[in-house]
């Protein structure tokens, strides 16, 4: 990945109402998994017009997918019309909260799930509390051990940082995250909780004092925070509608009927490494110049693939438990959460949160949905409520439902179907869905 520039670059505005409101080098991404293809894309557009040694093969994108091809389409999309194949239209904004409940839900103590509800009401859009779990203990009358319950279980699911009580908690949880993942050293949380102020004003003798590291540690420590540190645990969004991104995944149907994945890795962007040692004088200057571009242009080429693979195991264990509910639809979706993926897969599940939060999927039939649809739990049921409600509009209770439905195999509380029918359009139906 390429870095941004050093510390010149990086504001930090402290205040009682937020403590870090501009942050220009942390909004890139946390890190290459967490980074939406677009981001991908623009990173990799980045590098190409900065490092020297770094290059596109010969050809163009793709008409249908973007993928690079040197004529023509590409093998997938050649001769299926990649005008309706590939047609994105408008989708609405999406709540960045509306699958974390349920599955927080999976994975809370069942004596825990109403402070589990009163957690969730104290989330701010950048998945920050705006109360102490103390205070919001008082608040509900819930036992403090309750609160923890309900936290532990929302981290569990969520980003790295989410339910934090401050940004400053946010971020060294995000960098706790990577220093589990073998990614960063050991001290970086120590120098994100203690030190940003100083960061933020180029103090950087005063953290190498306190902390006992060198400038060019700290200097380093600096970067891996703007470039893979985010003020927020989840995409802020509106309710308007939004163009639909660029799919992470793409999903394709062989002869006979089953899956393949696959995720665009360095090859998608036409990406490779130019020997230009050749025209090089023999300088140790020169040398070093050379090395030290051809170690960029590789780590980046490492760290898409790295990012393909792990999105690549991740959807493949979620399609051997959602085949089904790609096939038939929603009445057929069975709960999954990220822990148990990771789990099966050897990943820790910060790590699948990470991989899987504001990804995208594209569908053989060409429509796009989250890739958190295939995780948690609800779709089902959910599913059946909107059957049972288009075949009696209006005539039938919360509890009517709530019964009628477990007669159907889904038990689910009266408040759970209220939730659910709130969310259907006025008419009872819901909105459109790429899965039938």
């Amino acid at each position: 990945m390429v870095s941004g520039a050093s510390g010149q670059g990086l504001e930090l505005q402290v205040g009682p109402q937020a403590e870090l409101r501009t942050l220009p080098g942390l909004l890139n991404a946390m890190g290459m998994l967490a980074m939406t293809h677009q981001e991908v894309a623009e990173a990799t557009e980045r590098s190409l017009a900065e490092n020297p040694v770094l290059e596109r093969m010969d050809g163009h994108p793709c008409p249908g997918c973007g993928r690079h091809v040197s004529s023509g389409t590409c093998h997938r999309c050649r001769g299926k019309g990649t005008a309706p194949q590939f047609q994105d239209g408008a989708e609405s904004g999406v709540d960045p909260f509306r699958t974390l409940e349920a599955d927080a839900g999976l994975e809370v103590r069942s004596d825990c799930r109403q402070a589990l509800e009163s957690v969730m009401a104290h989330l701010t859009p950048r998945g920050i509390l705006d109360a102490g779990p103390e205070e919001i203990a008082r608040l509900h009358g819930l036992r403090d051990q309750q609160v923890q319950e309900a936290l532990r279980a929302l981290r569990a699911v969520g980003p790295p940082g989410i339910a934090s009580t401050s940004v400053t908690g946010l971020l060294a949880a995000q960098a706790e995250a990577l220093v589990e993942a073998g990614e960063v050293p050991g001290w970086l949380p120590r120098l994100v909780s203690e030190h940003l102020a100083d960061l933020a004003a180029g103090s950087t003798a005063a953290v190498v004092r306190a902390m006992g590291l060198t400038e060019q540690q700290v200097l380093a420590g600096l970067a891996v925070i703007k470039d893979r540190l985010r003020p927020f645990a989840a995409v802020e969004t509106s309710t308007t509608d939004a163009a639909a991104p660029t799919a992470d995944v793409f999903l394709y149907r062989r002869p006979d009927g089953s899956l393949e994945v696959e995720v665009p890795a360095s090859v998608w962007f036409g990406l490779h490494v130019v020997d230009l040692s050749l025209g090089l004088r023999a300088s140790t200057d020169a040398k070093q110049w050379l090395a030290e571009h051809e170690v960029a242009a590789q780590r980046l080429i490492y760290q898409i693939d790295r990012r393909a693979n792990a999105l690549l195991r991740i959807t493949e264990c979620a399609l051997t438990h959602q085949k089904d509910f790609l096939d038939h639809g929603r009445s057929h979706h069975h709960p999954l959460t990220r822990t148990a993926v990771a789990q099966e897969i050897g990943l820790h599940p910060s790590t699948v949160s990470r991989a899987v939060s504001g990804k995208r999927l594209r569908l053989p039939s060409g429509a796009v949905a989250d890739l958190s649809c295939l995780f948690g739990k609800g779709q089902a049921s959910r599913a059946a409520l909107e059957e049972l409600i288009a075949a009696a509009p209006g005539t039938m209770s919360d509890e009517k439902l709530r019964a009628e439905l477990a007669r159907h195999g889904f038990e689910i509380a009266r408040r759970t179907v209220n939730k659910y029918r709130r969310s259907l359009r006025p008419d009872g139906q819901a909105g459109s869905s790429p899965f039938h």
